[in-house]
């Protein structure tokens, strides 16, 4: 018992994710490659996950639509389940999860269909290492490879056909659901030389924004973002919005929408921004401008202009993990042992951040508060045997059938209301009677 609190065990495989900085994997790609490794399709897992989660499952229930790698609520909730299952904790890094509040709600496009780099598969088998599906590219925003700069795939080089990641319940990263062919073969065709600079910026871009994301203290904060644009604004066009949204090619009402009326921008808006400005991506959504310089060669007419007060907004609260920690550790103590959901509640946190940011003590309390359950059930159960076994053999006696009504009828209802399967029970009960009244074999 002790041994189990100390480190449970993950009720699935603890896959560890591949690659490193831009290169990461993809929640997604960690999913699949969590299928193949408990030899079901993605179908079942995903079914048996929501159905963990408590969650009712449509019959027209796909995997792939959940935008496991994007910002909404569902990469929340599935980086969340997968790090409680499997025990591994920062899968929220596998998706875009850390900028969801520095890009807004719908403004960060993901692929549908799955989009490739063949050379990046081709370079993974060539290592003797797994294939896997990058995070760059469940960006609708990246269509280049920015390591190798070839424009990505989205058909199979064999038989041509495309969605070729979701065709299939086995998704093995790396080769062709149709087919089965390998999708790293190599092209004769040279495309880097029909890639567009502009597509290799924003692959870099975004290259290097995920791998900024790895090393995050705390996520980016939409009041810095802000506080950022607000500065390029008065930097570059005089504090004027209009000659800004002209500059970065969007109407006046957007970027008045962003500083005054708690709008945010989206990932495109923000590669305007920074190609515009002469900033990256990752100053700009983290709100680091101190090394920025205006991209002229001469400054001409510099004034010191006053920054526009901007309005007040409440503060986001910051979470103390250590805190939350020691916290966590008090509830393991206490005599009587508490649901996660019942410690999320006392520290004002969802349960799944709980899972991601303090996932071993977090299943600590989970299997304590199961094993309290499981032995809470056990002494009603001990409880109610001898009213249980009293009705059957009367209800037997009388030539009936032992049914929920009968025993109803002849056990005290405090006695039966705490019994969670009391079907179960009943079994229990006459099983036992029909072996004690067994006769004996004869002992020569």
């Amino acid at each position: 018992m002790s041994a189990l609190l100390q480190n449970p065990r993950s009720e699935l495989h603890a896959l560890q994710p591949l690659g490193h900085g831009g290169e990461i994997e993809s929640l997604l790609s960690y999913f699949c490659r969590l299928a193949v490794s408990h030899s079901v399709s993605t179908v079942t897992l995903s079914r048996s996950i929501a159905q963990r989660l408590q969650h009712d499952v449509a019959r027209n229930f796909d995997w792939h639509q959940r935008q496991f790698a994007g910002i909404r609520e569902s990469a929340t909730t599935w980086s969340a389940a997968l790090s409680a299952l499997t025990s591994v904790q920062g899968l929220e890094k596998l998706t875009f999860l850390p900028w969801q509040d520095v890009i807004s709600q719908n403004g960060l496009s993901i692929v549908s269909t799955g989009q490739f780099c063949p050379a990046c598969f081709a370079e993974d088998l060539a290592k003797n290492e797994v294939p896997y599906f990058r995070l760059a590219w469940e960006s609708a925003e990246v269509t280049v490879c920015s390591h190798h700069g070839h424009p990505l795939s989205k058909h199979c080089p064999n038989c041509k056909k495309e969605n070729i990641r979701h065709a299939a319940a086995y998704v093995v990263p790396g080769w062709c659901t149709y087919c089965g062919e390998f999708l790293g073969k190599s092209t004769t065709s040279s495309p880097e030389k029909s890639v567009e600079p502009f597509a290799r910026w924003k692959a870099r871009q975004i290259g290097n924004l995920i791998a900024a994301q790895q090393n995050l203290n705390r996520p980016p904060k939409r009041d810095a973002l802000i506080e950022g644009i607000t500065h390029l604004i008065t930097e570059m066009d005089y504090g004027e919005y209009a000659p800004f949204a002209r500059r970065i090619g969007v109407g006046k009402s957007t970027v008045h929408h962003w500083l005054r009326c708690n709008g945010t921008p989206t990932l495109e808006a923000s590669l305007k921004i920074a190609a515009q400005t002469g900033a990256s991506l990752t100053q700009l959504l983290t709100g680091n401008l101190a090394d920025w310089e205006r991209p002229e060669p001469k400054r001409q007419l510099s004034l010191a202009l006053p920054a526009p007060s901007p309005r007040l907004r409440a503060t986001q609260r910051e979470l103390d993990w250590v805190e939350i920690e020691e916290k966590l550790q008090e509830f393991l103590s206490l005599p009587t042992p508490i649901s996660v959901l019942e410690a999320g509640r006392r520290l004002d946190i969802e349960a799944r951040q709980l899972y991601l940011r303090a996932n071993r003590t977090t299943r600590q309390l989970g299997e304590r508060w199961k094993t309290y359950l499981r032995r809470r059930q056990e002494e009603r159960v001990i409880v109610a045997w001898p009213y249980l076994e009293q009705a059957c053999v009367d209800i037997l006696a009388e030539g009936k059938s032992v049914t929920r009504r009968e025993i109803v009828a002849r056990v005290p209802a405090e006695i039966l209301s705490p019994l969670s399967n009391l079907l179960q029970t009943l079994k229990d009960v006459q099983s036992h009677i029909l072996l004690k009244n067994q006769p004996q074999s004869a002992e020569s």
